[in-house]
């Protein structure tokens, strides 16, 4: 596998033997209030990543693009796994904390820097910022990377 990881106890397992297809930050106050600072996410299509586990449990609430979000967690520990979003159908964000080598994650896009803390820095890899949603850009780089597959 290319990469793996799993929830905090250990119950929800991700797999994938893709690179994503696009890594993000998110400043916005959804993503502040679910993560504590900010959001930092990897796409894939869904069919590129298995998760496995039972005690999957799904929240569902309003993003910034005023689409759903149906965001997965483990109810045993209540780690954030997963999401998938009505504008963008096929596609599933995963926070960067529950893969085993986090590190080797670096975002190029950073959106809803308008609601972002302000002593929130990067170290130079963050290439596109936006103010809102970024739906569009996000749309631009998934195309993008669709035809390197």
């Amino acid at each position: 596998m290319k990469h793996t990881g799993q929830c905090h106890c250990g119950d929800v397992k991700i797999t994938t033997d893709l690179e994503p297809m696009l890594v993000y930050t998110c400043g916005c106050n959804s993503c502040r209030r679910k993560g504590g600072s900010v959001g930092a996410r990897v796409m894939y299509a869904q069919d590129e990543i298995s998760i496995e586990g039972d005690n999957l449990k799904e929240y569902i609430y309003k993003g910034g693009s005023g689409g759903n979000i149906y965001a997965q967690h483990c109810d045993k520990c209540f780690t954030f796994t997963h999401a998938t979003f009505d504008y963008m159908e096929g596609m599933i964000a995963l926070p960067i904390g529950v893969f085993d080598k986090a590190k080797e994650f670096k975002p190029k896009l950073e959106i809803w820097t308008s609601e972002k803390l302000d002593w929130l820095k990067d170290d130079g890899c963050i290439v596109n910022k936006v103010e809102d949603s970024g739906v569009k850009e996000r749309l631009v780089e998934l195309l993008e990377k669709v035809e390197n597959r």
